[in-house]
């Protein structure tokens, strides 16, 4: 199906399948070198969008004014990378960035509240456990970092590959061999994350059993936001021109299936950064392929509806109740209703 421009199509929202897309707002964050994360606040009325600039921007989505501009160091102007509210006091949210920083912020007061670094780290991830007690890091080094929230005490490390005994051991027996894009914890049990990262395989970690992975995974090429969780359902958006969208099942590692989505017959191919499950049965994804981001029926591989990013590469989808926010590269910041 061919890609919908989002000023003539989608401007009064048009019903695809089950989905109807509409209310769709845009705005722009000048000079900012790119969205690299979208957060809503827990009821959807604010949204937060890191940037390349090392800013989060705070706008109404009601009708996208901008509120605020949050930076830790007036002297940086490398992007923040990922954004995650705590879900039990969801107005600390946890900024992490290109310059190895971790911070946390207070929404209500738009202040930082709590830094720190990782030394010699790119951190290109960060997430929070459904009890808000535990957060993992990523990035450049390979390593997976465990931290306490309260207190920021890192009490576990998912070590990556060690190359410099030069014994090789099994992929399944150790960690990550390149930059990780992606960490998420199991949205039901606290101890349990996937990650994903360039060298084309999910690992499956479990705290509780050492700073080995339990499962291997291979396949996924996870170049960005490109892992989510839905009961033991791993969706995966791999940076690969087809067969890009795909499904695993935790317990076994064995892959599901297959989504289609949506390039064939197109003279564009999929290359996508980042996904989320909107239910169990539908997801929305996006990458620098079609430069929109798709929103497909799981079971039936049918595409429901599409909003156009101006020709230009999706980065990250956040998903509150109904509400979707798209960003990417370039300045402009898209939010819509899925209904």
């Amino acid at each position: 199906m061919a890609k919908r421009r989002l000023a003539s199509a989608l401007e009064a929202g048009r019903i695809l399948g089950s989905i109807q897309i509409k209310d769709i707002q845009r705005t722009t964050v000048p000079n900012c070198h790119g969205i690299f994360s979208t957060l809503f606040s827990s009821d959807g009325s604010v949204l937060m969008s890191a940037t390349g600039k090392g800013t989060i921007e705070i706008h109404a989505t009601n009708d996208m004014k901008h509120l605020a501009t949050m930076r830790r160091d007036i002297k940086t102007n490398l992007p923040i990378t990922s954004l995650q509210a705590n879900p039990k006091n969801e107005h600390l949210v946890l900024a992490v960035g290109s310059d190895g920083y971790i911070s946390l912020w207070n929404m209500n007061s738009c202040e930082c509240v709590y830094s720190f670094r990782e030394e010699k780290n790119i951190i290109n991830t960060v997430d929070i456990n459904t009890s808000g007690g535990i957060y993992a890091t990523a990035g450049k080094d390979t390593d997976i970092r465990i931290y306490d929230f309260h207190t920021h005490e890192c009490f576990a490390v998912c070590h990556g590959k060690d190359f410099s005994d030069g014994l090789p051991m099994p992929a399944d027996e150790v960690g990550h061999g390149r930059r990780i894009f992606a960490v998420k914890f199991h949205p039901e049990n606290n101890n349990v994350l996937v990650s994903g990262g360039w060298d084309k395989y999910l690992k499956v970690w479990d705290i509780r059993a050492g700073n080995r992975p339990v499962r291997t995974i291979n396949g996924p090429y996870i170049c960005g936001q490109g892992i989510d969780i839905v009961d033991n359902c791993i969706l995966t958006a791999s940076w690969v021109a087809t067969n890009s969208l795909q499904t695993y099942d935790l317990m076994s590692g064995e892959m599901i299936d297959t989504i289609p989505f949506g390039t064939r017959g197109e003279l564009k191919t999929d290359y996508l950064y980042c996904a989320k499950f909107i239910t169990k049965h539908s997801i929305v994804a996006g990458g620098s392929g079609t430069c929109d981001v798709r929103l497909v029926d799981i079971n039936k591989g049918e595409l429901l509806g599409n909003i156009d990013n101006d020709k230009r590469p999706i980065q990250t989808i956040d998903i509150a109740g109904n509400s979707m926010a798209i960003g990417g590269v370039g300045p402009a910041i898209t939010v819509a209703k899925i209904e």
